[in-house]
């Protein structure tokens, strides 16, 4: 065995642990450089590199669909073959002085492999090679264009599930196409007939339309509790806070339901002269101990 051989055999085992084309192009630019400083003469480099690429080629045969991400379409070369090749074999080779001063045949070869490294990959709809149109279950993982983290993510997922890229994004698609029509018509779904109970519980915790339900709801209990008070330190200032209390929903989703009602407020609070330090007079006062919403207002249906 050669020292080639010995060099393509470490490459071929490197590229087993990798699935990164950007690992793959660094480790062939290593090779070819070990090439370029072993033979000052260029020609002398053409028989290492042969040498090499057929190993890889020997590891990593040739498929008529896409196996795997590292894999790229082409049909450059002898008889132009549509195939599928690993990645490695498009990145291990030489510069144009290089195959200039080779010859006219390993120019011809060179000029066909430049001219795949410029391919650049297209979101799926609008990718196409010279005489193939890549479908969703020809596609690799680069082709979607996710960050970094979410591919990475994506990659495990499908490792640890089994199924395939396509099947991957299939599925996706249709549970995302599930959710979102579910809000949509959620959105415009009518809460009133719902119970309060029902409102607080878990079912209804991610619905979009319920903190704005619970919140008026909440407003109007309020109020029915103080015009019904004959002391004002039996009242509630009626604020953010209030409302979150009883609602157990999130103090940015109430501040901004509450500028739709901040007019209402206003004036329910003016009238019978309270601020805000009232809720913190008597020591322990406990809103939702004192203003059971669930009672007070069991559905929305007569809430003004």
């Amino acid at each position: 065995m050669s020292n080639w051989d010995d060099v393509a055999q470490e490459l071929i085992e490197k590229l087993s642990k990798t699935k990164k084309e950007g690992t793959v192009k660094k480790l062939a630019d290593g090779v070819i450089q070990k090439i370029r400083t072993s033979y000052a003469n260029v020609n002398s480099r053409k028989n290492p590199l042969a040498t090499i690429r057929k190993a890889v080629l020997a590891a990593y045969p040739d498929t008529d669909t896409q196996e795997h991400s590292l894999q790229y379409f082409t049909d450059k070369g002898k008889d132009n073959i549509e195939r599928y090749q690993h990645l490695a074999l498009k990145y291990l080779t030489f510069s144009t002085e290089e195959w200039d001063a080779v010859g006219d045949d390993a120019r011809k070869e060179w000029k066909a492999q430049q001219a795949e490294k410029t391919e650049v990959l297209q979101p799926i709809e609008t990718v196409k090679t010279a005489k193939k149109q890549i479908t969703l279950d020809d596609m690799n993982i680069s082709q979607i264009q996710l960050d970094a983290e979410t591919e990475e993510l994506v990659k495990n997922t499908i490792e640890q599930s089994g199924i395939s890229l396509a099947d991957f994004v299939r599925r996706a698609c249709q549970v995302y196409a599930k959710t979102l029509d579910g809000k949509a018509k959620q959105s415009t779904e009518d809460l009133s007939a719902v119970s309060t109970k029902d409102l607080k519980s878990d079912s209804y915790k991610t619905h979009p339309g319920r903190a704005d339900e619970l919140a008026r709801r909440a407003i109007y209990a309020l109020e029915t509790h103080n015009n019904t008070c004959t002391e004002k330190a039996q009242k509630w200032h009626i604020n953010q806070t209030a409302i979150q209390s009883l609602t157990g929903s999130k103090p940015a989703t109430i501040k901004a339901i509450l500028e739709n009602y901040q007019t209402r407020l206003d004036d329910h609070n003016a009238k019978h002269d309270l601020n805000p330090y009232d809720n913190r007079k008597g020591g322990g006062r406990k809103i939702d101990l004192e203003i059971d919403l669930v009672v007070l207002v069991p559905d929305g249906l007569d809430v003004i």
